[in-house]
């Protein structure tokens, strides 16, 4: 938490207008303001939340063996190259495991193994894009997960 919530705006410092107790800004340009400042001190302290971290890294997986493989639907690449352009092998959509009981890694469609000395197996696997059906919001659709286990396969 910022401050104490009081009577005054956390913005600006003018008092705050009726409403709710815990009310902390006088309205949504001081909100905003706000969250904008706290934003830039984040960036230039080199504070960064978790989950953004988690996405950043996955995203530049992605690009990374994006650009790897490129138009092909399968290449063998050097793992040592990844790893100094930032690739972080830690960081990925799913896994699942093919044969010889050896896990493949996902970000989004693109897969990954290791082949030996130092180098990946590279695919693409665009059933991995596909999304899970909607719920409706009356909450009549149902989904059967097996069935969307099964379409994976192929």
């Amino acid at each position: 938490m910022e401050e104490t919530i009081g009577s005054r705006c956390l913005d600006c410092s003018k008092p705050l207008p009726p409403g709710r107790t815990d009310k902390r800004y006088c309205d949504d340009i001081c909100r905003a303001r706000a969250t904008r400042k706290r934003n830039r001190e984040n960036a230039m302290s080199g504070y960064e939340d978790g989950h953004t971290a988690v996405i950043r890294a996955i995203k530049k997986n992605h690009a990374l063996l994006k650009k790897a493989v490129g138009d092909r639907d399968e290449w063998t690449v050097d793992l040592y190259s990844l790893l100094l352009r930032g690739f972080t092998r830690q960081f990925y959509t799913s896994a699942e495991i093919i044969e010889n009981d050896r896990l493949r890694y996902y970000c989004f469609e693109l897969g990954w193994e290791d082949i030996g000395d130092e180098k990946i197996s590279v695919t693409t696997n665009i059933h991995k894009l596909r999304v899970a059906p909607e719920v409706s919001k009356a909450g009549t659709d149902t989904i059967n997960f097996s069935d969307i286990e099964q379409g994976d396969k192929g």
